[in-house]
C-alpha cells in the first residue's frame, strides 16, 4: 500500500481546506474501493493535481475578491464620489481584475483533472471536461437514483460556464471585453447606478467567483468519494463530517463508518 506523501511544495499546508480534503482525507477512501492498486495510484496522482489547481485558482481569486468587496464597502459607506460639481464620477478601479483569467484558467485546469480521476473510477477516457459524457457514463454504471448521477445532472450549468468563460479568453468570438471593472452611470435627482465588474456574459465576477471556487472542491471530493463509495464492501458507506465537528487543524469533510443498522465492533445483540 502507498500513502499519500506530503511534501513542502507549497506555502499552504493541510489546514488549508483544499489541500486536506482532496489529498489525504480521500485517502481512506480511495483504499477502501476494491479497485486495483494501480487504479488507486492513478485517483491518489489526480486528487493531488486537483488540488494544486484549486489552491492556484484560490490564490488568483483571493486578492481579485478582496478588491471588489473592498470597493463595495466603500461605495456602501461614503456613496459615489464626483469632482468638477458632478460632472466627473469617481469610478473605483480594480487593478487585480485580470485575476479572473488565471482563476479561469487553473479553474479548467481542474475540471480536467476531475475527468481524468473520474475516467480512471469509471474505466473510461473522456478527453477532458466532458461532464455530460461522464454523467451518461455514470449513468450505466451507477443508476439513475445513485448520488454521482443526480450530481452530474444538476451541475452541468455551472461547469459549463467556467468552460465557455475560459474558452472565450482562449479564444474570443464575442467581440467584447472579456472582463471589465465598475462602471456607475448617473440617474435623475443625484443619484447613481453602479454596475459592479462583470465578464462579457454579464456575470457578476464576485458572485462568480465565490460560486465557482465552493462548486469546484466540493463537487471533486464528491464525485471522487461517491464513486468510489459504490466499490466498497457492503457494510461500508461514506459519512459527512458536520462542519463545526471537522479539525480546523486538518479539515476533512469525510469520515468511513458501518452503514445504519450493522452491529458495531463490540456491541451486543
Amino acid at each position: 500500500m502507498t500513502a499519500f506523501q506530503l511534501t513542502q511544495t507549497m506555502d499552504v499546508g493541510s489546514a488549508n481546506p483544499i489541500v486536506a480534503r482532496l489529498v489525504p482525507g480521500l485517502f481512506d477512501i480511495i483504499q477502501m474501493a476494491r479497485i486495483p492498486n494501480e487504479r488507486k495510484e492513478l485517483i491518489k496522482s489526480e486528487c493531488h493535481n486537483i488540488m494544486k489547481s484549486l489552491v492556484s485558482a484560490e490564490k488568483a481569486a483571493k486578492p481579485l475578491m478582496d478588491e471588489i468587496r473592498a470597493a463595495e464597502q466603500r461605495l456602501c459607506t461614503e456613496g459615489v464620489k464626483t469632482q468638477n460639481q458632478g460632472r466627473v464620477i469617481e469610478t473605483p478601479g480594480i487593478m487585480s481584475l485580470d485575476n479572473a483569467k488565471s482563476f479561469l484558467m487553473f479553474s479548467k485546469q481542474a475540471l480536467q483533472q476531475l475527468a481524468a480521476a473520474m475516467g480512471v473510477i469509471l474505466e473510461k477516457d473522456f478527453k477532458g471536461p466532458h461532464f455530460h459524457k461522464i454523467r451518461d457514463q455514470a449513468k450505466l454504471k451507477f443508476g439513475l437514483d445513485h448520488i454521482v448521477f443526480r450530481l452530474l445532472e444538476e451541475d452541468q450549468v455551472w461547469i459549463k460556464e467556467i468552460i465557455d468563460l475560459r474558452n472565450e479568453d482562449e479564444h474570443p468570438k464575442t467581440g467584447k471585453a472579456f472582463v471589465r471593472g465598475y462602471n456607475i452611470s448617473p440617474l435623475p435627482q443625484g443619484k447613481f447606478l453602479v454596475d459592479p465588474p462583470k465578464f462579457f456574459n454579464d456575470a457578476p465576477v464576485l458572485n462568480r467567483l465565490e460560486i465557482f471556487s465552493h462548486n469546484l472542491l466540493t463537487f471533486s471530493e464528491e464525485m471522487i468519494a461517491h464513486s468510489l463509495e459504490f466499490f466498497f464492501p457492503g457494510v461500508v458507506c461514506v459519512y459527512d463530517i458536520p462542519e463545526d465537528q471537522r479539525n480546523p487543524e486538518m479539515p476533512f469533510r469525510y469520515r468511513l463508518g458501518l452503514k445504519p443498522g450493522v452491529p458495531q465492533p463490540g456491541s451486543t445483540t
